[in-house]
């Protein structure tokens, strides 16, 4: 199995052993991604969606737990870090600009920076106050987590685009937001039909009246079958 997936569930699993209030988070940790792994094994299943899976599971008996307490010490979990008012804003590394396309499409804010190496990303997260969307898992040695400086999610690159999108609404706790342009992030403005019309597609301009142009990009977009395919894998991001 490749060593940065056991590596990044480790952590995973270490973070919510904290918040579970275990006396040795790394040896829980260690023990779970095991059993975890072996279990795997046994039945055929591959690592990465086994582990995805328990983590999962997990995750939940660990928000119990920290909302039975009313909240813990400081740094506080992730998802207890945003809200509705205050929602996180990603920074995505270059592998993941599919995941971005998705969270924009969620109501979020997800921008690349191809121009940095990936080691940078971290320290840049930080300088713009962005929660880190990474694959690699070295990232989340760094010390920036440890003292809360950093919000990241690290996502394995061998699950499914829909499967990342899953993980990082349950890492973070979030709900679907008012759509964003997939391709920009810009914000959709509502757009009288009258004033895009030459833009508009003759047979759509037949049956749709509502339309919104994209404040960052132009795009013209309006509710038709691919905006419905986008809210029903949405859908599915945020089920349990």
């Amino acid at each position: 199995m490749d060593g940065r997936i056991e590596h990044g569930f480790r952590a995973r699993f270490r973070a919510l052993a904290v918040v579970e209030g275990e006396a040795d988070p790394d040896g829980w940790a260690a023990t779970r991604v095991g059993e975890v792994l072996t279990r795997a094994r046994s039945e055929g299943r591959t690592p990465a969606r086994a582990l995805a899976e328990a983590w999962a599971s997990e995750m939940q008996a660990a928000k119990s737990e920290w909302t039975a307490r009313a909240g813990g010490s400081p740094p506080a979990p992730a998802w207890a870090r945003f809200d509705e008012a205050h929602p996180p804003r990603f920074l995505c590394d270059p592998s993941l600009g599919g995941l971005a396309r998705w969270l924009r499409a969620a109501g979020y804010e997800a921008v690349l920076a191809p121009e940095l190496p990936g080691h940078r990303l971290p320290d840049e997260a930080v300088r713009r106050g962005f929660v880190l969307l990474t694959t690699e898992a070295e990232a989340l040695d760094r010390r920036i987590l440890a003292d809360g400086s950093l919000v990241a999610v690290w996502v394995p690159s061998a699950l499914t685009m829909a499967e990342q999108l899953h993980m990082a609404f349950l890492d973070l706790g979030l709900r679907l937001r008012e759509p964003r342009c997939m391709a920009c992030g810009g914000t959709l403005v509502p757009a009288l039909k009258e004033t895009v019309r030459p833009r508009i597609p003759p047979r759509t301009a037949l049956w749709k009246d509502e339309y919104f142009v994209c404040a960052g990009c132009d795009g013209l977009f309006w509710r038709g079958t691919h905006w419905d395919r986008i809210e029903a894998t949405l859908g599915r991001a945020v089920a349990p």
